[in-house]
């Protein structure tokens, strides 16, 4: 019961932390139904003359920042594995599903470790160049802990040890977010 508890905590502290990221970031785009009229400029200003139109290509807008896209896949898969895997002490019945998503975490793992290593040009030698390299190392160390606890669920005599591999996971997993969130979201 205790358990049960503590993954209903931990589920609630993840769920409430996703709906409150982005609540201090400012879109990019107007808000729906927004005001439509031009505005005036104010006395001193110049008016400035209306934007160009935006123009997006599909095929490079799909490869362009592949890391950022691939990496909610572990996220998301390695954290919803390592849960399963916690409830699957008290319901076996998890337990496969816990091991599917583990697995299928670590090779996506592994595919945005690649890919940061393909964009990491970009920040390189930056003012965020000690972030970048605390998140390049956390990430590495999550896909290997990925790995290792999707290795580990399949031997059944390993079984006491999942608990402690899912906390490690959950906790690489939200640290490394953290890191690579404070890369995307920090004005350079």
């Amino acid at each position: 019961m205790l358990l049960v508890k503590a993954c209903s905590l931990a589920l609630v502290v993840l769920v409430s932390g996703a709906a409150f990221a982005h609540e201090k970031h400012e879109s990019p785009s107007p808000p729906a139904g927004g005001d439509e009229r031009e505005s005036t400029p104010e006395e001193g200003e110049e008016a400035r003359p209306p934007a160009p139109p935006v123009v997006i290509d599909p095929q490079r807008a799909l490869l362009d920042h592949l890391h950022n896209k691939i990496v909610h896949f572990p996220i998301a898969l390695g954290t919803a594995g390592a849960i399963l895997l916690l409830l699957s002490y008290r319901w076996p019945q998890f337990g496969a599903g816990a091991r599917l998503l583990l697995v299928v975490a670590a090779v996506t793992a592994w595919m945005a470790v690649q890919s940061g290593k393909a964009q990491e040009d970009a920040l390189a030698g930056g003012e965020l160049g000690e972030w970048l390299e605390r998140h390049e190392a956390f990430g590495k160390w999550t896909a290997i802990a990925l790995t290792l606890t999707a290795l580990v669920c399949l031997i059944q005599r390993a079984r006491p040890a999942h608990w402690l591999l899912a906390l490690i996971v959950i906790g690489l997993v939200s640290y490394t977010a953290f890191l690579g969130g404070i890369l995307g979201h920090t004005p350079v």
